[in-house]
């Protein structure tokens, strides 16, 4: 209930909204009544649909946040079956796999090599491993292995509780854009109080009386700030959103939209990135006599059974062999990030064997082998394959994780493949041709990801460097060599996340895409993180954005959603700057030339129905479609500098033609006034055509359905407003009078080609610097 009194609270009480009451109070007190109702209820509806919206965003953020909230596996009846956290309950007993984030605190029941990482809580990001008996607690991460435990405690009663509390409770965040946005109307809204004061002492010193004085500040007021192009910005952010999530791109923040804009280079990983998350088992193949090619992948699937928690390489071992079946396990140790490896002690018929299988780098330090054997690991990896090195120790009593250097003998190999995802290739080029750089960080072999990243089409596959080599650098070193290099390979987890914080601190606006647990401090570092909705839960938690199809082609379709919403942003802006610009300028003219505002606050709400409101919902049920990728840095430059020199325009023909009309027929004040209003709206649906040239943006048949739509709808919101006699006289108009205007067409007519020749320049402008 606190977060809908919070959302109401928010929208009623802005500076803005509480100055405008105030001026509606005073308007009744002078007896303007129907200018004070008509300001109050025009504030009321958008405070309404602020409101309105924020609680639908609320609602959507939800429905987003549980189709991406991790499950918790349940084991009941022997079954296990995936709950939410929120069902999770006491003495319940639940299976933990590598990648998971653990929903509750909890009893370790059995553990297969089960690892944690615990930095959520202690901050030492160091493995901890997890023995029968041991407490592991709620938002801790599994780094390697599996096992069961026995919840002791849910919710808010965990360890994580409190904190895990503060982040449920909604609190919208607004994008760096819309900041900047909400700091100009803060800044504009002192600046209508300056105006106001301004206006007060020059019409008071010129004699008029406190009704002109208040009508003429609160025109201003409404004129200058720019209260709509918040929430304008706001429902094109939550309706890309949702078209983002249509298109199986789910953003958990909405400056994610942003983010995707501002890319600049894509840090990707190469399993179940470029690669597809299919795996398929290639050959087994043994080394020597000692045992065959079916003991190898006998073994194999030992380990993959005990060790790989039903990952895809586990999968594709066990779909096309088994363990074999006399096996009593004595000690396991799961496979991880930081090792490479992983293993298993078990008595099979009768004999103890101590078996690992891993990356072949990391294997052969534990059981070298000859060069001819270290040429067909090579070989096999230069095709693209992957290759798991398998190895046997005589010694049954060191634990796996300590056993020593040279003390194995290598046995064989399987070898994997893992073919590029279809779409990869299109995607690449897609992401290089709009300037995105792109890095490959992964943990595989150096061969093997240099041959995917050449097949996917990735720039400079030859620049290769592997994580060992990288550890031995110094600071300067390491910065040149992530500068440098295309490919980092065999690099750990921090190694990943280290070299996402220099790209950032190289000037570079960095996403990360990956699924794996291994993945997630580089995600969460990163200024775009992108997960696989099937990966970790712990990668899920922490990224920007989800691709819901698992694939990495989704994420162009998602750029360019997200470069439209920017784009309609921006277009948007642009005419809220326009009336405000020109607004200001006829303001400052008029007192100026010792003549009153021309203006009351129903002249400016029509005129703004026109302005900004009919083409805010143009923009967003037809989001423009932008021929360049749109850059929020730029923002100010190609939206309010770029609008200046032509609302200038406006607001100096609007202010002549008032003053032409007005000395040509003085006795015509009405009618005057109803004419300046015309030749402002006339301004603001020019502009609304003038804009499309300024951004360079494509007319397409959306865009060119979406104009007619416009114009048909100022010719009948016109009509009805001048037609309709009790409009009329609502609106303080009189019928229009097309003749006397005559002495400021010449005027209007030159202003018009003077904003098209400055749109085409601004729009050349764009078009050069993106180019």
């Amino acid at each position: 209930m606190r977060d809908y009194l919070d959302i109401i609270k928010r929208n009623l009480l802005s500076p803005i909204v509480v100055v405008i009451f105030l001026l509606a109070g005073a308007l009744v007190y002078v007896r303007e009544y129907r200018d004070a109702w008509f300001i109050s209820v025009v504030i009321v509806v958008n405070s309404t649909i602020g409101i309105v919206q924020e609680l639908r965003a609320k609602r959507v953020l939800r429905q987003l946040e549980l189709m991406s909230a991790p499950k918790a596996r349940l084991l009941r009846d022997g079954n296990v079956v995936e709950v939410g956290y929120e069902d999770l309950k006491i003495d319940n007993e639940i299976l933990i796999q590598a990648g998971d984030e653990l929903p509750a605190d909890a009893k370790v029941i059995e553990s297969k090599g089960l690892e944690l990482n615990e930095s959520m809580l202690t901050g030492e990001s160091a493995s901890i491993e997890k023995k029968n008996g041991d407490v592991v607690l709620a938002a801790t991460t599994v780094l390697a292995g599996e096992g069961m435990a026995r919840v002791i405690a849910v919710g808010n009663d965990t360890k994580a509780g409190a904190i895990s509390q503060v982040l449920r409770r909604y609190k919208p965040e607004l994008t760096p854009l819309q900041l900047a946005i909400w700091r100009a109307i803060y800044f504009l809204t002192y600046g209508a109080i300056i105006l106001s004061l301004l206006i007060a002492i020059v019409y008071y010193f010129s004699g008029d009386n406190v009704v002109i004085i208040l009508k003429t500040i609160t025109s201003a007021a409404v004129t200058v700030v720019p209260e709509g192009l918040l929430l304008a910005s706001s429902l094109l952010l939550a309706f890309g959103s949702l078209r983002l999530a249509q298109a199986k791109v789910l953003p958990q923040k909405l400056s994610a939209i942003e983010a995707m804009a501002l890319l600049n280079l894509l840090a990707v990983d190469k399993t179940g990135t470029l690669t597809s998350d299919e795996v398929s088992l290639e050959k087994v193949s043994s080394f020597g006599d000692d045992f065959s090619s079916s003991d190898v992948a006998s073994f194999a699937a030992l380990i993959a059974h005990e060790t790989s928690g039903g990952n895809i390489t586990g999968r594709a071992i066990l779909a096309e062999a088994a363990p074999p079946k006399d096996t009593e396990i004595v000690d396991v140790m799961a496979f991880s990030s930081a090792r490479k490896m992983a293993g298993v002690r078990a008595r099979v018929n009768g004999t103890v064997r101590t078996l690992i299988m891993g990356a072949p780098e990391f294997v052969s330090k534990l059981a070298p082998v000859d060069k001819e054997t270290r040429k067909k690991l090579n070989d096999w990896a230069d095709k693209g394959l992957r290759v798991l090195m398998m190895a046997e120790f005589a010694d049954e009593k060191t634990k796996i994780k300590d056993l020593k250097e040279g003390s194995g003998v290598a046995i064989g190999a399987v070898v994997l493949r893992n073919s590029l995802r279809h779409g990869v290739v299109e995607t690449v080029d897609f992401l290089q041709r709009q300037g995105v750089t792109i890095r490959v960080i992964s943990g595989d072999n150096p061969r093997t990801v240099q041959y995917i990243a050449r097949e996917a089409g990735i720039k400079h596959p030859e620049k290769v460097v592997l994580g060992a080599d990288l550890a031995k650098l110094s600071e300067d070193e390491f910065n040149e060599a992530a500068d440098t290099y295309t490919i980092f390979a065999r690099v750990l987890p921090d190694q990943k996340e280290r070299l996402i914080a220099r790209f950032q601190q190289s000037g570079k606006f960095t996403g990360m895409v990956g699924d794996g647990v291994n993945d997630a401090l580089a995600l969460k570092k990163a200024d775009l993180g992108v997960a696989m909705y099937a990966g970790a839960p712990a990668s899920r938690r922490v990224s920007d954005i989800i691709l819901l199809n698992n694939s990495f082609t989704s994420l162009p379709m998602g750029m360019k959603l997200g470069n439209q919403i920017m784009q309609a942003i921006e277009v948007i802006a642009i005419l809220f700057f326009h009336k405000i610009i020109y607004g200001v300028t006829l303001l400052l003219t008029t007192i100026l030339i010792n003549m009153n505002y021309p203006y009351s606050p129903r002249h400016i709400t029509f005129m703004n129905i026109f302005l900004v409101t009919m083409p805010t919902l143009m923009w967003t049920l037809f989001p423009p479609v932008p021929k360049h990728r749109i850059n929020p840095k730029r923002f100010w430059r190609d939206t309010l500098l770029a609008v200046l020199p032509i609302a200038l325009l406006t607001g100096l023909t609007v202010a002549f033609t008032y003053w032409i009309m007005s000395a040509v027929f003085p006795g015509h004040a009405t009618e005057v006034a109803t004419m300046t209003v015309l030749t402002a709206t006339f301004f603001g649906v020019y502009l609304v055509f003038l804009v499309g040239i300024m951004l360079d943006v494509a007319i397409d048949k959306a865009a060119k359905r979406a104009r007619l739509l416009y114009l048909l709808s100022v010719v009948v919101v016109a009509a009805g407003s001048f037609g309709f006699g009790f409009l009329r006289d609502f609106f303080d108009f009189t019928v229009p009078n097309l003749f006397i205007m005559w002495p400021a067409i010449g005027a209007i007519i030159l202003a018009a080609l003077a904003q098209l020749f400055l749109a085409r320049r601004v729009g050349q402008r764009i078009s050069t610097s993106v180019g």
